[in-house]
């Protein structure tokens, strides 16, 4: 200011506003990458984690992602909870029906190579048909498959969402500097 006069650079004004809004849309792109890449991290780990039997609980953990805005990994299996968390022992009682029937013992299918050196699967062996009115479930020991990968996704979302804001950063004083 001089002599009470206020100078107003407006180039430079409108350099910066141009430079804010470049920001925004860098910083913008920057997070919804780093929301990207966590969120996959963390669907890999759990998948990489999660115990497998006939592979539905791995198939049904699955991402969401909204922009940088949300992200999520979850899965709609029902027995999920007792697999990630383990269960006390109980009845198992039929819903529908008056009674449980299952095979007791036999043997599973295996996978067996023949002789001209194909792989066929080969079923097991059927066992003793049984019919109960309940079956007491001994529980499980808890398997934790999501939890972990949220502890690990936790510090790779921290990584991520660092950069990105320090990509962002330079890539508006690389255009501050440039526009000068």
């Amino acid at each position: 200011m001089k002599d009470g006069v206020i100078t107003i650079d407006l180039p430079a004004v409108e350099s910066l506003g141009a430079a804010l809004g470049d920001f925004s849309v860098a910083l913008a792109k920057e997070l919804k990458a780093a929301m990207t890449d966590t969120v996959t991290t963390i669907e890999k780990y759990a998948k990489h984690r999660c115990p497998v039997d006939t592979g539905n609980l791995r198939s049904s953990i699955t991402p969401e992602i909204d922009g940088f805005k949300e992200g999520s990994v979850g899965t709609n299996s029902e027995y999920a909870m007792p697999v990630e968390y383990g269960s006390r022992p109980h009845d198992i009682k039929p819903r529908d029906k008056q009674a449980l029937a299952f095979e007791k013992g036999g043997t599973k299918g295996r996978y067996v190579t023949t002789k001209s050196g194909k792989r066929r699967y080969q079923k097991g062996k059927s066992g003793e048909p049984v019919v109960v009115k309940r079956v007491k479930h001994p529980g499980t020991k808890a398997q934790p498959f999501m939890e972990p990968a949220f502890l690990i996704g936790g510090k790779v979302a921290e990584k991520n969402f660092h950069q990105a804001v320090d990509a962002a950063l330079t890539k508006a004083k690389s255009q501050m500097k440039g526009s000068t």
